[in-house]
């Protein structure tokens, strides 16, 4: 499976008019510069009798003005011949109680993470002086200073880390077995289903601050990230004039649809704890109601705590 450019560029201007974000944010969105290059994983397509597996590996570059954001991609579906055999997983698979692997007929998964960098600034200032450059230099050292100070947006940057690990920002892992022999995922029931899915909100809230500054929250940014055509969902094809966008809508863009919802709905829990967390510490009182009152009483007055303790401690004297 191949993707260019261009297929991003289209996926968020489609997420910009379905969305329909305030002018500030739609002005962010609009400012970015995308890029993607595609991977290699090694056994990407595998064509054997067993089963019939495709795999997607690559990174998405979201550029503002002063960063960079990469979103490493890696997902692959694949589903068993009529047979019911199936390759062996050597860490994704679910162990029964005797301990083998229990293979499913239809698996998708995806993990994405996240690493920033500084973005070069422009080099063309024919049409500036020397003191425009100087003073354009000076504040944009000063905002990637600010940026770089933000606790989440620091964990992205790789060059503040002991190693070259990227941040992870989701993952997904979708099995089904059908209980019916026809594989296609027609109308066959779903007769065992197995999900995992996580999302770090600690990654999502960097990449947020960094370049989705003005998006409402963190469910907006995870939303457009999802939205991008490296997850194959049936809702993501696009208009009947870009062919080449199409999607179809076979197994694996129902499993990725699945995926979408879980990652999302994973994210949502996630807010409304912290929201809860919020409202708790909001609703938290350690103090009577009229501690406050009392130490605002001027000295002399009745019922100011400390006057009345330096009167009790003069008495014991």
């Amino acid at each position: 499976m191949q993707l260019t450019t261009s297929q991003f560029t289209n996926a968020l201007s489609r997420h910009i008019d379905e969305s329909k974000p305030d002018p500030l944010a739609m002005c962010q969105l609009e400012s970015l510069c995308l890029n993607w290059e595609q991977g290699q994983l090694d056994g990407a397509d595998d064509s054997g009798d067993s089963a019939t597996k495709t795999s997607l590996c690559g990174t998405l570059t979201l550029s503002s003005e002063y960063i960079s954001v990469s979103i490493h991609v890696r997902c692959y579906w694949k589903k068993t011949n009529q047979s019911g055999e199936n390759d062996e997983r050597s860490c994704d698979a679910i162990s029964n109680c005797d301990g083998e692997a229990k293979q499913f007929q239809e698996e998708l998964f995806i993990k994405l993470t996240a690493s920033a960098t500084e973005r070069v600034g422009s080099t063309d200032t024919s049409k500036q002086d020397r003191k425009d450059r100087k003073t354009s230099k000076k504040l944009r050292a000063e905002m990637l200073k600010r940026l770089r100070s933000d606790h989440y947006i620091r964990q992205l940057f790789v060059d503040d880390k002991a190693n070259d690990d990227c941040a992870p920002l989701c993952e997904a892992l979708i099995q089904q077995n059908l209980s019916s022999g026809d594989r296609s995922g027609g109308n066959s029931d779903i007769d065992e289903l197995e999900e995992r899915v996580n999302v770090e909100e600690g990654t999502l809230q960097g990449i947020k601050n960094a370049i989705f500054s003005k998006s409402e929250d963190n469910l907006d940014v995870l939303e457009l990230l999802l939205n991008m055509p490296y997850l194959p969902r049936s809702l993501a094809a696009s208009s009947n004039n870009d062919k080449e966008e199409a999607v179809s809508k076979e197994w694996p863009s129902k499993l990725a649809d699945r995926a979408y919802l879980r990652l999302l709905e994973d994210a949502m829990f996630d807010a409304c704890e912290k929201e809860g967390e919020d409202e708790l510490f909001d609703d938290l009182n350690i103090s009577e109601a009229n501690h406050y009152q009392r130490k605002a009483a001027k000295p002399g007055e009745k019922g100011n705590s400390r006057n009345e303790s330096s009167k009790r401690m003069r008495n014991n004297r």
